[in-house]
C-alpha cells in the first residue's frame, strides 16, 4: 500500500467522521421539526399512569395529519380535566413505525393511560416503514430484523436499515438532503406538494383491507393491554376510502374506532393546497368532533362535562 493510498483513506475516513459528528451534533439541534419531536418524545415518556394516578393522559400518536388535523390546545379545552393529551407526531410515519415506535416507547417506560393513533386507510394498511430515520429514532435494535421482514427490504436496503441504527448522518441523510434541496431551489416544496396533491394511492380492496385491519388492531390493541394502556384507532379525514370497513372490524373487535368526520363531509375549503392536510379550518372543526367522539367512546373517565 503506498503512502498516496493511505493518505487518501485517511482523509475518506476523517471525512466520515467529520460528517458523522456533525450530524450527532447539529441535527437534532438544527432541524425545527426534529426539536419538536424529539421534545414531544421526552414529555411522552415521563407519563407514568396508574390507577392512583388523579391526571389521567392520552398519547396522541401520528403523522402530518395529525400535526395538522389537531389542534392540541383546543382538544385539551374540549377534554377539560381528564385525560391530558401528550402528542407526539413524526413526520411519515405509517403503520409499523407506530406498532413498533410503541414496542419501544412502552419498553422506556411510557405509560398513558389511553394510547389515540391517528392514521389514513392507506397508511395502516401499508406494507412500508419509514425506514432508516424510524431505525434510529423509534425502534429498538431487536426488532430491526423482523422489520426488515415484514416489510419486504431487499439486501441493499435491509443493510442500509441496519447501519442507520449505528449512524446518525446515514439515517438522517435523506431528511437532510431533502432540507438543502428545499433551501436551494424553494419552488422544490411547491412541486412536492403538487406532486402530493395529483397521487392518490389506489383503493384498497375492501377484503385486504379488513383482513389487515384485524390483524393490526389486535395486534395494537394487545400491545397496548400489556402495558397498561387502552389503545383507540382514529382515522382523520382525507380522500382515502376504507374508514368504515376498519370501523367495522373494530366494532366486531371490541376495539374503539373513530371515525370523527365521514367522508365527504368536508369540502376542499377545509384543506391545504394538496388536498390531503386539513388546513386551521379544518382543523378546528376535526378537533371539536375528535374531542366530542372520546367523550362518547370513553364515558368511565371523560365524566367531567
Amino acid at each position: 500500500m503506498t503512502r498516496f493510498t493511505l493518505l487518501l483513506l485517511t482523509t475518506a475516513l476523517a471525512l466520515l467522521l467529520a460528517t458523522e459528528g456533525l450530524s450527532r451534533w447539529g441535527f437534532d439541534r438544527v432541524s425545527n421539526v426534529q426539536r419538536r419531536q424529539l421534545s414531544q418524545r421526552h414529555t411522552l415518556l415521563g407519563i407514568r399512569d396508574v390507577s392512583s394516578t388523579n391526571n389521567r393522559h392520552v398519547a396522541v400518536l401520528g403523522n402530518s395529519l395529525m400535526l395538522d388535523g389537531v389542534d392540541v390546545s383546543l382538544l385539551e379545552e374540549k377534554l377539560g380535566a381528564e385525560p391530558i393529551p401528550v402528542p407526539y407526531f413524526v413526520l411519515g410515519t405509517e403503520y409499523y413505525d407506530w406498532f413498533y415506535g410503541l414496542k419501544r416507547l412502552f419498553a422506556e417506560g411510557m405509560r398513558p393511560r389511553f394510547v389515540l393513533l391517528g392514521l389514513s386507510p392507506n397508511q395502516f394498511a401499508s406494507p412500508r416503514s419509514k425506514g432508516d430515520y424510524s431505525a434510529e429514532y423509534l425502534f429498538q435494535g431487536s426488532d430491526l430484523l423482523e422489520i426488515a421482514r415484514r416489510t419486504h427490504m431487499d439486501a441493499t436496503t435491509a443493510t442500509g436499515f441496519f447501519l442507520s441504527k449505528a449512524s446518525k448522518f446515514y439515517s438522517t441523510r435523506e431528511i437532510t438532503r431533502s432540507f438543502v434541496l428545499v433551501q436551494v431551489f424553494p419552488s422544490v416544496s411547491q412541486l412536492f406538494q403538487t406532486k402530493l396533491a395529483n397521487a392518490h394511492p389506489p383503493e384498497i380492496p375492501e377484503t385486504t383491507l379488513r383482513d389487515l385491519a384485524a390483524e393490526r388492531l389486535s395486534a395494537v390493541n394487545e400491545l397496548c393491554r400489556k402495558n397498561g394502556s387502552q389503545f383507540v384507532l382514529v382515522v382523520p379525514p382525507t380522500y382515502q376510502k376504507g374508514a368504515d370497513t376498519i370501523e367495522a372490524v373494530g366494532r366486531e373487535l371490541g376495539i374503539p374506532v373513530l371515525i370523527p368526520v365521514a367522508d365527504g363531509v368536508l369540502d376542499t375549503s377545509f384543506y391545504q393546497t394538496d388536498g390531503f392536510h386539513l388546513n386551521e379550518k379544518g382543523a378546528q372543526f376535526f378537533t371539536t368532533e375528535l374531542a366530542a367522539g372520546l367523550e362518547q367512546k370513553l364515558p368511565d373517565i371523560l365524566t367531567s362535562h
